[in-house]
């Protein structure tokens, strides 16, 4: 777990420094283990470092093989060995131990700004070339490291922990409207590439940032294919086999020390994560390793069985079992905050996932959530254009009778299909502009639950920025195995049948779970806990001072009276329960500024 954080001038100032000094702080109160800095008449590097690996070398960055070009960054990365051996082409020395920081380094000295094809995993990071006075950034495929920067005449200010900006009040003196709204209205910055700061950026996930003599560009260097080879095997049993493979050394990946927590919600994604990485670490570590599942449950605003299937799973995998009760902290949503948080993305005293991290913190700094796992095995129309992109036109019709066959539907009229398909066999190997069209529908599927969505809706990495030691002030990092490059264009080359009702993870985790966790259909909650929540009369009575109190701030930016009006008649109420939980965030927010 990493902190950076770096300034780039012309001539640096003293007060240049000073204020980096005061970013540093805040950082190493995080990422103790260790703090490094390099400066120069132009850049100015710090970085912190807490230990979460146990298989690599101390972390020490900045750091240089030739004297000249620098790397600080927040890097994990995704399949190292292969990486290694890669490299070891090139350089000697490298071996497992080697950190991944200065992998990325090494694969920038080959590759240069190509090295990204080569990288894959959680990271965000900033190498310095001293003598051309050239930096060059990048934030990973899915944005799970945030990458915050701000240009301000000729100085450049750049770092991936919010909480570090703070000592640099100058550049949050305004706030960015159109975020603001995002915040009020939907309760997510829906602007992917900016804060609600005016002049505090963030470098989208899968771009590069370069800056050289005052001039800065960011550019995508990945995007989602739409030409993936379809995979097409004989049986189920291969398709599951070739998941978990993948899936197994995702979680590994992820999982390089002997201690971990994990959420364990009852459901399939966070048991198959928990019954993995119980394996990993038995195989690794034996008895000197512990895995402890927290599961989050309701006790009276709605009813479901989430918690009862934790209990059974926990006990199947023998790991301990820490429970919450969501209500005991839903009921502070009210209350004040008493820290300063970077943007009103959430109240932490009044998510149970906030006590998580502070519980686990003296036990481990790895945490794993199951996040993604619904998107990822939404089926849609990918099948079909993956087919059309590699001229199998027989294939579609394939795909739904494999569909028909195994759940007694198809996903789309077979008819349809059928006269897709003789419309595609009538114009031959000539791709037409209705069929490109069909090959793009991706780039507009933004919708959370689309596998499309894992990369390209900015839901996911606004939510994993609120995640990371930087935002939380936790010291704890946030693991998405779901989020694994592999993994993901893996599942977009299957088809239908196996991905519909999460099929292929049932099948692979079959010998590691409950059957009634894997043969569980997925069971939404019975009511709106929130909504339930907000019918308090002590919360709606907090929630009417707090709108009284900021009645100003919201001028021209919500309808106060009416909001206060359906506060004070709820039965009548017109306002959704999710706007007046927006808007108390933002107020809450506001206040705590000055904490």
């Amino acid at each position: 777990m990493s902190g950076f954080v770096g300034i780039l001038s012309p001539h640096l100032q003293d007060a240049d420094k000073s204020l980096l000094d005061a970013c540093a702080t805040v950082i190493s109160s995080c990422c103790k283990d260790y703090q490094g800095r390099w400066s120069s008449d132009q850049a100015d590097l710090r970085f912190g470092w807490l230990k979460t690996a146990e298989d690599t070398t101390n972390e020490e960055l900045p750091f240089s093989m030739d004297g000249n070009i620098r790397i600080v960054g927040d890097v994990r990365l995704d399949n190292r060995t292969r990486l290694i051996k890669q490299l070891s082409q090139y350089f000697s020395g490298l071996t497992t131990a080697t950190p991944d920081a200065y992998l990325v380094l090494y694969a920038y000295k080959q590759w240069k700004e190509q090295c990204l094809q080569y990288l894959s995993g959680d990271f965000a990071f900033a190498i310095w070339n001293e003598a051309e006075n050239y930096l060059f950034c990048a934030r990973d495929h899915f944005g799970i490291i945030p990458f915050y920067y701000s240009l301000q005449d000729d100085k450049l200010f750049f770092t991936n922990f919010f909480h570090a900006i703070k000592p640099i009040t100058h550049l949050m003196d305004s706030l960015d409207e159109e975020v603001l709204k995002d915040y009020l209205t939907i309760g997510v910055n829906c602007r992917i590439e900016q804060t609600i700061y005016k002049q505090i950026k963030k470098l989208p996930p899968a771009h590069q940032l370069m800056y050289k003599n005052g001039q800065l560009s960011v550019v995508r260097y990945w995007e989602t294919p739409v030409d993936i080879k379809p995979i097409r095997y004989k049986n189920n049993t291969v398709y599951a086999e070739h998941f978990y493979h993948l899936f197994e050394q995702s979680v590994r990946d992820r999982l390089r020390n002997s201690n971990a927590a994990c959420s364990l919600s009852g459901g399939m994604d966070s048991s198959a994560i928990a019954a993995t990485a119980k394996n990993i670490l038995t195989a690794t570590y034996g008895n000197d390793s512990t895995l402890l599942a927290c599961n989050i449950r309701y006790d009276y605003l709605v009813s479901e069985q989430e918690g009862y299937f934790a209990d059974l799973t926990a006990k199947h995998l023998g790991i301990p079992l820490k429970k919450y009760v969501a209500e005991d902290y839903m009921k502070n949503i009210a209350k004040p905050l008493n820290a300063w948080i970077p943007e009103p993305a959430v109240i932490p005293d009044a998510t149970a996932e906030n006590q998580i991290l502070s519980d686990i913190e003296p036990f481990a700094n790895i945490y794993f959530t199951g996040f993604g796992g619904d998107p990822m095995f939404e089926y849609g129309n990918i099948a079909t254009s993956s087919s059309k992109a590699h001229r199998r036109k027989f294939q579609p019709i394939q795909d739904q009778w494999n569909m028909y066959r195994t759940f007694g539907f198809y996903t789309t009229p077979l008819f349809q299909k059928v006269k897709n398909w003789l419309a595609l066999a009538a114009h031959g190997k000539k791709r037409t502009e209705e069929n490109q069209m069909v090959m793009n529908t991706h780039q507009a599927s933004t919708n959370v639950r689309s596998i499309y969505a894992l990369s390209e809706n900015p839901y996911w990495a606004a939510l994993f920025e609120t995640f990371h030691p930087g935002f939380s002030n936790k010291k704890v990092k946030v693991r998405q195995p779901f989020f694994s490059l592999d993994l993901y264009l893996f599942m977009l080359a299957l088809p239908p049948h196996i991905l519909f009702q999460k099929s292929l993870l049932r099948m692979a985790m079959e010998p590691f779970l409950p059957a009634a966790v894997t043969k569980r259909s997925k069971t939404p909650l019975f009511g709106n806990p929130h909504n339930q929540n907000l019918q308090n009369e002590e919360i709606r009575s907090a929630l009417q001072k707090e709108m009284e109190h900021g009645n100003t701030f919201l001028t021209g930016k919500m309808d106060t009276t009416t909001l206060l009006a359906d506060l004070n008649n709820p039965q009548e109420s017109t306002t959704s329960h999710k706007t007046l939980l927006n808007i108390l965030s933002v107020l809450s927010w506001r206040n705590a500024w000055n904490i």
